[in-house]
């Protein structure tokens, strides 16, 4: 087999052309691009897989969930046949009941995948102040369910990743992992932009979380600051503040097996509020401590208060030119990454 970069490509990169998302108009994308164009995409792009979700109730954006074609044929065979590897994302856990969990979980092993993402709550920005009952009882909760999940998924030689969708900080993985039992079918998404969401370097963030990492969601932010504190705009790979080489390195010594995806940010400018004291009720004293570690990852590279930003779906460009964005977003962050990643 030709060898492949080891690196995989996200269907959440491309919400308009999959249907997960209208334009502003409201008018959903007629392309007819579906899971299997992405997968041979993947290919033609010298990648080693894929992720997307299993089942045609689709989560998507702001709690939401679309109902899509799916991937027609067997998962399995025709992603063997391509030598693609597949990971399979899941939507809030908690949404659920547990049977619906373990369902799922026992459909990604016969679908072959080695893994699947799981988020934990709808929190997006890191504000967790609305989260019915208060954070820190979500968070028990999501143990509790864990707990339950991860001994099935063990057995059946998955590993449940956790990502840090816009809400978690590095410590909270640490407490999950321990409070869940110390599984091994436990592990971590690294989203390498959402650090910046809970006020946390990317680089000291993948560094705290590391030997729990299993999975990796390789996507960059433009930063610009804001009244409230800053923006983070979707963009390609290699044009935002995040640094790649610098989470690669220290993933390294527990990288072995890692397919990290390339994922290019949702459409929707996401704003963190750290400027508000209130936004901080929900974490402990001590995080305000990683902030200035934060700020200057960003601060030499942010965009100035008042500045232009957004995608072209946030300026409200038609469905074609949305499409046409995206696609480039994607490729060429996939040509960057491929860049810097070792193939195998």
């Amino acid at each position: 087999m030709t060898h492949r970069t080891q690196l995989a490509v996200c269907a959440y990169s491309l919400p308009h052309m999959l249907r997960y998302q209208p334009d502003k108009a409201g008018e959903f994308c007629t392309r007819g691009f579906t899971l299997n164009m992405l997968a041979d995409l993947a290919v033609n792009h010298g990648l080693a897989g894929i992720e997307f979700p299993l089942e045609t109730s689709t989560p998507v954006f702001d709690g939401k969930t679309v109902e899509t074609a799916g991937f027609a044929g067997d998962i399995a065979a025709e992603l063997s046949t391509l030598g693609l590897r597949l990971i399979a994302d899941y939507g809030v856990i908690l949404d659920h009941p547990i049977e619906h969990n373990l369902a799922y979980l026992r459909l990604a092993h016969r679908c072959s995948a080695e893994k699947v993402r799981v988020i934990l709550s709808h929190v997006l920005c890191g504000d967790r102040r609305k989260v019915t009952g208060g954070w820190d009882a979500h968070l028990a909760a999501c143990a509790v369910r864990l707990a339950d999940l991860l001994p099935v998924a063990q057995e059946i030689g998955l590993k449940v990743c956790v990502e840090n969708h816009q809400d978690l900080t590095s410590a909270e993985l640490i407490w999950l992992y321990e409070a869940s039992g110390c599984s091994p079918a436990f592990g971590v998404t690294l989203d390498t932009g959402n650090p910046l969401a809970v006020a946390e370097d990317p680089v000291q963030y993948a560094r705290a979380i590391a030997p729990l990492i299993g999975h990796v969601h390789l996507k960059d932010y433009t930063v610009h600051f804001a009244p409230e504190g800053y923006h983070l705009v979707r963009c390609k790979a290699g044009t935002g503040v995040i640094d790649f080489k610098g989470i690669m390195n220290e993933l390294m010594p527990y990288g072995q097996g890692l397919l990290p995806a390339v994922e290019v940010a949702a459409q929707a400018t996401r704003t963190v509020p750290i400027l508000d004291m209130d936004w901080w009720t929900t974490y402990p004293s001590d995080h305000y401590g990683h902030l200035p570690v934060a700020l200057k990852a960003v601060w030499a590279a942010a965009s100035p208060l008042g500045s232009e930003y957004g995608s072209a779906w946030e300026h409200s460009a038609c469905s074609e030119t949305v499409a046409d964005d995206e696609m480039e977003t994607l490729t060429e962050s996939i040509a960057y990454l491929r860049a810097i990643t070792p193939s195998g």
